[in-house]
C-alpha cells in the first residue's frame, strides 16, 4: 500500500528555497532547479508565496532553458500576497511572467520591463 502524503505541508529543510524572478510582463526569468537535491529529500510538493504587488503567471518544464515554454496564461496564476501549495513534478526550470488584473497593475516600459520588480518564493517539503 502507498504511504499517503495527506498531512499539513513540511518544508524539506535540507532544500533551500527558491526565489524566482518576475521581471517582464512577455518573458520570464528562467531559474533551474536542482533536482537531484529534491528528488533525494523525498519531496513531493511545494509552497508558493507571491509577495508581488500583482498576479504571476509561473511554469516550469525540463530540458534546456532555452526550451522555455509559454508561461502566461498557459501555466500556474497566483494573485499577489497569495499562497499556493501543489503537488510537484519537480522540472529542471522555472519562470515566471506578470499579469495586470483590475486593481493589481503591473507596469512596464516600452520593452515590457517591470517598473516594480517582483518574486516568487518556492518552498519545497511534502504533504498537501
Amino acid at each position: 500500500m502507498e504511504p499517503t502524503r495527506l498531512f499539513p505541508f513540511r518544508r524539506a529543510l535540507a532544500i533551500n528555497p527558491v526565489i524566482i524572478p518576475v521581471v517582464h510582463l512577455t518573458a520570464g526569468s528562467a531559474v533551474q532547479i536542482d533536482q537531484n537535491a529534491i528528488k533525494s529529500a523525498g519531496v513531493t510538493s511545494f509552497k508558493l508565496y507571491n509577495p508581488s504587488p500583482y498576479w504571476v503567471w509561473y511554469r516550469g518544464w525540463t530540458g534546456l532553458q532555452s526550451d522555455m515554454p509559454a508561461i502566461k496564461e498557459l501555466g500556474h496564476c497566483i494573485p499577489p500576497g497569495a499562497v499556493d501549495i501543489n503537488t510537484s513534478q519537480i522540472p529542471q526550470w522555472i519562470a515566471a511572467v506578470a499579469q495586470a488584473e483590475p486593481g493589481f497593475p503591473a507596469a512596464a516600459d516600452g520593452a515590457g520591463l517591470l517598473t516594480t520588480p517582483g518574486r516568487l518564493v518556492m518552498i519545497y517539503g511534502s504533504g498537501m
